[in-house]
């Protein structure tokens, strides 16, 4: 099977490290020749940022709607499992039926 490209993810929830504790969740609606992603639906999560009275830490989340991630901003790019074999599963039958 043909390795799969960004493109392949368009219309997935993406998970995207932009530093050590923020991450980028929402549906990849496009990319541009730079490999800059433009995201639907996304939510700024904040890992551990906060401190309870507890002494826990705490994560935050807020909504950011359609939000551009410049590719230079980009540590790494998680996808669920499930996704990811939905869309291997589907490229397999696309090749099947073009052989």
């Amino acid at each position: 099977m043909d390795k799969l490209q960004l493109h392949d993810f368009i219309g997935k929830t993406l998970y995207i490290n932009i530093n050590d504790t923020r991450v980028i969740r929402g549906s990849l609606v496009a990319l541009d020749a730079q490999l800059n992603l433009l995201i639907n639906h996304a939510q700024e999560l904040c890992i551990g940022d906060r401190i309870n009275e507890k002494g826990e830490s705490v994560d935050n989340a807020r909504l950011m709607g359609l939000v551009s991630v410049p590719q230079a901003s980009i540590l790494s790019i998680k996808i669920a499992k499930n996704d990811m074999d939905n869309i291997i599963s589907f490229k397999k039958d696309l090749l099947k039926s073009v052989i």
